[in-house]
């Protein structure tokens, strides 16, 4: 072996294998450290996903995923798992991690269980292993969700995740979901004031206002109001608890919601700024609106318009300053070639003052560090403890520079080719909105607001 072997532990447990079995993140990892050192491994890192069963979605496991961009960034060449069930119980998703490890040459092996996957019959193990554990959890899946109906049919609560105005009370095995006394009004309240104001926006302005001890979004109050809890159903079941509203009335909030929901699909618009305009309030990229004049003889002119939805949908941010988009584009058309030639005067300033050094070629110097030290280590010239502090140091600084750019790679060639059009932006109008929105998209990182005049005056930042 060239060097000692970089071990990441990654442990996973569930809430109910925790509760039942003691399966608990402490015990594996004391168990895994451990038998990592017998065998002489360097562990990088710990990766415990808690609270996660092994179906749940690979994105949703945050440590399993932090795990996979550290074998990206070639900081591990083995994982190490207690139990292959650990690993995953569903056989896709197991084959689509293994694709990526095979890639970067890591391998990966269990302290309790024996896997082979050099031979044919090894791998003919694994493959039923895995569809025995995946088998095991349908049918556990299948068991849990016979529970959880019959549960319902007896008007059992199977969660405590309730929307506003409902909460679980009862005994144990007695409990039931009931109106909350501290928050039944302000779920009268969201019904009363949509059906007055037909307005989604208005309501959960008006919530926002009225109740800011239970601070509520628009998607929630949206889907709370389609909720069939309200009207004492729940899965099919009716009379599943005391409702707020009658089922008709739950029947025409929904149709009204739905044909809100195609009114504000009718202009095709495409927003040129998309994605580029940022907040001076909140700093998130703001949303690009459908709006309308009305000409006299009736007709509807529809154009663009941006406003950040923290504000305007959810009461979280202050900005209300709404930009008209083509204000924002006779802004831009004017000023972008001078902000432009700035930018470049500016960065080509920094490049004649500053002493460039490639990090290529620091980057191969710290490749042959590391060969260097490897050889150290295995010729006993050094110990352990030093061979792993000087690896992971020169390791960690070959991924700095990796990741950094260096500033000699920046090229300006595009942008001295935008200046020095002899018709500048003449073409400009002449192109879709389509094909607008790639122009910008080509130079600009992103536009902010002036705080000072947020719907006339603009910051351009240049990719």
């Amino acid at each position: 072996m060239n060097k000692v072997i970089r071990a990441g532990i990654y442990i996973r447990v569930s809430t109910e294998e925790q509760a039942k079995h003691g399966y608990s993140i402490e015990s594996q990892r004391t168990r895994l450290v451990d038998w990592a050192k017998s065998h002489n491994y360097q562990v990088v890192d710990i990766y415990a996903d808690e609270g996660k069963s092994a179906r749940t979605k690979i994105s949703n496991r945050k440590e399993l995923l932090r795990l996979l961009e550290d074998v990206k960034n070639d900081r591990i060449d083995r994982i190490i798992i207690w139990r292959l069930d650990r690993w995953f119980r569903n056989v896709a998703d197991y084959y689509r991690i293994q694709d990526l490890l095979d890639k970067f040459n890591v391998d990966w092996e269990c302290s309790d269980e024996e896997f082979n996957t050099s031979t044919s019959n090894g791998r003919l193990y694994l493959n039923i292993k895995l569809s025995i554990a995946q088998n095991e959890s349908d049918q556990t899946s299948d068991r849990i969700k016979f529970n959880f109906e019959n549960m319902v049919r007896n008007k059992r609560p199977i969660s405590g995740a309730l929307p506003i105005g409902y909460m679980v009370a009862g005994e144990k095995q007695n409990k039931r979901v009931v109106k909350d006394p501290n928050l039944s009004q302000m779920a009268i309240d969201m019904f009363d004031k949509f059906e007055e104001t037909l307005s989604l926006n208005a309501t959960t302005r008006y919530l926002h206002d009225n109740y800011p001890q239970r601070p509520i979004r628009y998607e929630s109050v949206k889907k709370m109001l389609q909720n069939t809890l309200y009207c004492g159903k729940y899965r099919d079941v009716d009379d599943y608890c005391e409702p707020y509203i009658s089922k008709e009335r739950h029947e025409k909030i929904k149709s009204i919601i739905k044909k809100n929901h195609r009114v504000n699909k009718r202009s095709n618009h495409v927003f040129i700024f998309s994605g580029l305009v940022k907040c001076y309030g909140c700093g998130i990229r703001m949303s690009g609106c459908n709006s309308y004049r009305k000409h006299a003889d009736g007709e509807k002119i529809y154009f663009g318009t941006y406003r950040c939805a923290n504000h305007f949908l959810d009461c979280r941010c202050d900005n209300n300053h709404v930009i008209m988009e083509y204000i924002l584009e006779d802004w831009m058309v004017n000023h972008f070639l001078t902000k432009l030639e700035s930018y470049v005067f500016e960065v080509e300033e920094v490049l004649d003052k500053r002493e460039v050094k490639s990090n290529a070629r620091r980057i191969k110097d710290l490749q042959d560090r590391l060969n260097r030290i490897n050889e150290l280590y295995i010729d006993g010239r050094i110990d352990k403890e030093k061979y792993d502090s000087d690896y992971i140091k020169t390791k960690e600084k070959i991924s700095e520079l990796s990741k950094e750019p260096t500033i000699e790679l920046r090229n300006l060639e595009k942008y001295k080719k935008a200046l020095n059009k002899s018709n500048g932006l003449a073409l400009y109008k002449k192109l879709t909105n389509e094909n607008k929105r790639l122009f910008w998209y080509e130079y600009i990182e992103k536009i902010e607001q002036n705080p000072n005049n947020p719907t006339r005056d603009f910051v351009i930042f240049f990719k």
